[in-house]
């Protein structure tokens, strides 16, 4: 599939109503002013267009952001709590801030919907996390989780040359993100597992001074196919950064502007050094990470309508939530970096 194309398969005629518990950023805001960018960032405009989904109500205590948020993305009903909602719904998105994942994670067990579609991380607390996994699984209600990169097409492409040996061996690679070690950093350990397979804590350098006094943002090691990978933590007060360098014996591949972009860059004969080999400058092309919320839409209803797997669900989550659990418990080895 050619990126940022969309699936040609033919889906059953079944659509699914949908709950978006939360009125914010993710569930709507990103997309609430850009009427004519392609990008789909958010899950009122993933519902909205996706022809399997109809979002029929959302939940969200502020009556004015409730009200705006009902307006712009035309969704009839509306409610201040959860336990208001009187209508029926197959899929929940989840998009309250992540101290209020596990309550309202814990409350939508007894409504007992198809599938929820919760924001990363599942909870901001690992037994929590877990407890809540076993008990979806428990109550046979899928959880599938929006670790997003997961549904981008070039990234899904460049896991399939990865796996069939077209870079060769991996060498090792770096990563610069912002924003918490589980918030943001759970995102980039995800892709990387991901790409290359199971990670492996090895140190945690540094806890970085950013103004975060919970979840802070650390520098950590880990390793994938027996190789180092550094993730380097920079204060998010100045800028936000989300960018991968990946070295293969065959090249190097950088995912930049928040992974919106790939470079891929080959190994050549050096036209100024004989006998050495160099890479190529190569070229930036589009992964499609803007419309991998509907990606994301069509693996759920994939899901629900076919039992195929979810890309990103409750145990791939958990994956990362552990291994952000043991990188944060791990003695440091640096000082603190002061900004």
């Amino acid at each position: 599939m050619l990126i940022g194309e969309r699936s040609t398969t033919m889906w059953p005629t079944v659509t699914y109503d949908a709950l978006i518990i939360g009125c914010g950023a993710i569930a709507g805001g990103y997309d609430s002013d850009k009427t004519d960018s392609p990008d789909v960032l958010t899950h009122a405009k993933a519902y909205a267009q996706h022809p399997n989904f109809r979002a029929m109500a959302c939940v969200e205590p502020d009556v004015d952001r409730r009200r705006a948020f009902q307006q712009r993305w035309n969704i009839p009903h509306g409610f201040a709590s959860l336990d208001m909602v009187d209508i029926p719904f197959d899929v929940v998105s989840v998009c309250v801030p992540t101290e209020l994942h596990a309550d309202v994670l814990r409350s939508l067990l007894d409504r007992k919907p198809r599938l929820v579609f919760a924001e990363k991380p599942i909870t901001d607390h690992l037994g929590s996390s877990q407890e809540l996994v076993a008990a979806y699984e428990r109550a046979n209600i899928s959880l599938c989780v929006n670790y997003l990169r997961r549904w981008a097409p070039g990234i899904v492409s460049l896991k399939q040359e990865i796996e069939a040996g077209q870079w060769g061996r991996f060498q090792g690679g770096s990563a610069l993100y912002t924003k918490g070690l589980l918030n943001n950093g759970s995102h980039m350990l995800d892709v990387l597992a991901f790409l290359l397979g199971a990670l492996h804590p090895v140190a945690l350098l540094q806890e970085i001074s950013d103004g975060r006094s919970v979840d802070p943002s650390c520098d950590v090691i880990v390793s994938a196919q027996g190789e180092h990978i550094h993730l380097k933590a920079a204060d998010g007060r100045a800028f936000t950064v989300f960018d991968i360098d990946l070295i293969f014996d065959r090249g190097r591949i950088s995912l930049t502007d928040s992974s919106f972009s790939i470079v891929r860059r080959s190994v050549e004969d050096s036209a100024k050094f004989l006998g050495y080999r160099m890479l190529t400058q190569g070229k930036s092309e589009p992964t499609g990470l803007g419309q991998a919320m509907i990606g994301a839409l069509d693996n759920i209803y994939a899901h629900l309508t076919e039992g195929h797997a979810l890309v990103s669900d409750g145990e791939t989550a958990l994956d990362v939530h552990r291994l952000c659990a043991v990188l944060a418990a791990m003695p440091v080895l640096f000082p603190q970096r002061q900004f």
